[in-house]
């Protein structure tokens, strides 16, 4: 029997061509290095100007030297760090644009019962830097130590706490302290830490709790004593000071830290590229690290895998404290 070769029409040949054009160019595509043809934006979703957004800047610097790629800090300032954060969770996930955060990204899904991105929706990707929170009172309060000013706060019937604002880093301290103390703690609430240290070293509040760098000069010219730091181990420019733990606290524990995330779906290779870029940064550049002590913090140093265990840490030591206090936004 003779079996006659069918010969394809126009166009299906025309079609099989595209077909396999198609298959030949999609994995073209996927192996596309990155970063290429545009600039990488990291978003800091707070104001310009303060030490973070200068530490910010030095690390963007080091990471665009070793990437051989231009990143453009861009601040996105706004509802306790959540604008710029919903503004990356939102972004697409083709690692051109990366968010700065802190604290505030743990923080705001335990206080806020409704917000307007998902946690999962931001990947952390590195542990870029970390200070312990300090301790803080003005210089007239007759208290050197923290037993002093249990005493004292005792003998005046509460502690009158200075913060960052409801939900801040020193809200959860003022928190730790009531609780440690067993002194009723009476909430200030200020619009940023700079406001803070300005009323506790004029006398409107006893206690306020922040970063080193916001608080170490005024400490140094003797108008603000530190009493601890929030802290197991003493570190950073103010190791002078004895830590919470060593004074028999252990459970007033508070560290600034900073920290890079991606939206989800970015690739894995992107992600531990960065991670690798940063963690090199932070080992290799000398300005960076300089820059990042001046701050009073020190690099972290933590890749993907350990960063995120610290976060999950973090956040649930953290929900504890929201829910044995009843914590609020106020």
């Amino acid at each position: 029997m003779t079996h006659t070769l069918a010969h394809p029409d126009r166009r299906t040949f025309s079609l099989g061509l595209l077909a396999l054009a198609g298959a030949t160019a999609l994995p073209a595509r996927a192996q596309d290095p990155w970063p290429a043809g545009k600039p990488i934006r990291l978003v800091l979703p707070f104001s310009a100007g303060g030490p973070g957004d200068t530490n910010v800047r030095a690390m963007a610097q080091a990471q665009g030297k070793r990437l051989n790629q231009t990143i453009i800090v861009d601040n996105r300032p706004g509802a306790g760090g959540i604008i710029g954060s919903e503004y990356v969770a939102k972004s697409a996930p083709d690692g051109y644009t990366w968010l700065s955060a802190g604290n505030g990204a743990i923080a705001n899904a335990l206080l806020r019962p409704k917000m307007p991105y998902a946690e999962t929706d931001l990947v952390p990707v590195v542990g870029t830097s970390t200070a312990p929170s300090v301790l803080v009172t003005n210089a007239s309060v007759p208290a050197k130590n923290l037993k002093e000013l249990q005493a004292w706060a005792r003998a005046k019937g509460r502690l009158n706490f200075g913060t960052a604002g409801s939900g801040s880093t020193g809200h959860f301290v003022a928190e730790m302290v009531e609780s440690a103390l067993g002194v009723p703690v009476t909430l200030v609430h200020y619009k940023s830490g700079s406001q803070t240290v300005n009323a506790i070293v004029g006398g409107e509040v006893d206690l306020a709790s922040e970063a080193p760098i916001g608080v170490s000069a005024f400490v140094q010219s003797g108008r603000l004593r530190a009493l601890a730091l929030a802290a197991r181990e003493r570190t950073g420019p103010m190791k002078q000071v004895p830590t919470t733990v060593e004074q028999g606290f252990p459970t007033i524990l508070m560290q600034h830290w900073g920290g890079i995330f991606a939206p989800k779906g970015t690739p894995a290779a992107i992600l531990d590229r960065i991670a690798d870029v940063t963690l090199r940064a932070f080992r290799e550049d000398t300005d960076l690290i300089a820059q990042t002590e001046r701050g009073g913090a020190q690099p972290m140093l933590q890749a993907r895998a350990e960063f995120e265990k610290f976060l999950s840490e973090e956040r649930t030591r953290m929900a504890q404290i929201v829910t044995a206090s009843h914590m609020t936004l106020e």
